[in-house]
């Protein structure tokens, strides 16, 4: 992460602290750190890990883009109604929460986010979640969708890296030609094209050090479709 960024986070960490009224010492007791921590984090010395910036985005009740400085729009959800007023960051500040002085309503729901997808489990329910996202629920109102972290570099040559994450539908299909999270002899899912060849499967890379497999349809789980890749500029 560059220093720009790093200064962005802590800022934002120490603005919506402020905000909601905690200490130091308050905010790392929520988010399981100590206060020096968190002291760190503010001032731009030290980078929050990955399991703690989720823990900030419940508590805050913000998004990780607003959080990582990827965006400029912060969603303040009203935990009972889950509805979101989304706005730039030009808002007044109460003593215990961050309202928006003028913004449209939007609904949303939350996402979750998965480090791994693994064979063995009888639904994505069952896999480990590591994190949530929060999006407006319209725009994945035609299914179950998920995140999943890149892992590897098997599409890279399609500007897919390790770290990114791709937002995927949950279905147990994958449109000829399209990206698709696939599961083969029991290993972990990964992202590949998938093409059907009468009664067999071609999963190909977008890699040229990792040829394409060529197998039995019914020897593939498919476990979702991608929709939308995202990545930090």
């Amino acid at each position: 992460m560059s220093e720009t960024r790093k200064n962005v986070v802590g800022e934002r960490i120490r603005e919506m602290r402020s905000a909601v009224g905690y200490t130091q010492v308050q905010l790392g007791d929520k988010v399981g750190v100590d206060r020096s921590s968190i002291a760190n984090y503010e001032t731009g010395k030290a980078t929050p890990p990955m399991d703690i910036i989720m823990k900030l985005v419940d508590v805050f009740n913000c998004t990780t883009d607003y959080l990582l400085g990827r965006s400029d729009y912060n969603q303040f959800i009203d935990d009972k109604a889950h509805m979101v007023n989304e706005t730039r960051v030009d808002y007044t500040i109460t003593k215990n929460t961050l309202v928006p002085e003028s913004a449209p309503t939007v609904e949303m729901v939350q996402i979750p986010i998965y480090g791994e997808i693994r064979a063995g489990y009888d639904s994505l329910a069952e896999q480990r979640i590591v994190g949530y996202e929060v999006v407006s629920k319209e725009s994945v109102r035609d299914g179950d969708y998920f995140y999943l972290i890149v892992k590897g570099d098997s599409m890279i040559e399609e500007g897919i890296h390790e770290g990114m994450r791709v937002l995927v539908k949950s279905q147990n299909h994958c449109e000829h030609g399209k990206i698709g999270v696939v599961i083969v002899n029991g290993d972990e899912g990964t992202l590949k094209r998938v093409y059907y060849e009468g009664d067999t499967v071609v999963l190909q890379a977008a890699n040229k050090g990792i040829p394409p497999r060529i197998l039995p349809i019914y020897d593939v789980r498919i476990q979702g479709q991608v929709k939308k890749v995202e990545f930090d500029v």
